[in-house]
């Protein structure tokens, strides 16, 4: 192959990833439904499931809408707090000679950081599940098992943790 030829499929090739590149953004500019959340995940998702699967009503609805409202704004601080202890612990990485000690504070810090957090998403999942008629915690209960194993990467632990396994 001479140089003429080579240079012409590069050239091809960047014609192509640059006419490819822009049918991406106009497609993510114009055609998306502006739905979507970070993570590429549906910001109503619980909504419709809530609304359509388990048959919540508009009263639920009302009250679910309440608490996830009052929720974002209890949990944001909470995500900048861990946000924050994790770049203060990742800058120890710049100190030189740190001790064990100092290492180990920093990582108690996320860690109490990420127990507030769960502490608070457990009271909001319960009073969710407490907006439940007694007919829908079934249903409710077996989905929210799916939550959590997705949650935790995992299969759900069937009965309790036995510390001998």
């Amino acid at each position: 192959m001479n140089a003429f030829a080579k240079n012409r499929a590069l050239v091809s090739i960047i014609i192509f990833l640059v006419i490819s590149n822009i049918a991406m953004l106009i497609y993510f500019l114009y055609f998306s439904d502006g739905r979507k959340g970070s993570h590429g995940k549906d910001r109503n998702a619980v909504s419709g499931f809530l609304q359509k699967d388990m048959g919540f009503n508009k009263q639920q609805m009302n009250k679910y809408q309440e608490l996830k409202t009052t929720h974002l704004q209890t949990i944001k601080p909470v995500f900048n707090d861990i946000r924050t202890a994790k770049e203060n612990f990742y800058n120890l990485l710049y100190v030189n000679n740190i001790s064990d000690s100092a290492v180990d504070k920093a990582a108690a810090v996320i860690g109490e950081k990420q127990i507030a957090l769960d502490k608070q998403m457990f009271n909001h999942f319960k009073s969710v599940r407490n907006l439940c008629t007694p007919q829908e915690l079934p249903k409710f209960d077996s989905s929210f098992k799916k939550v959590v194993e997705k949650m935790t990467g995992g299969r759900f632990r069937k009965g309790p943790i036995n510390k001998a396994d």
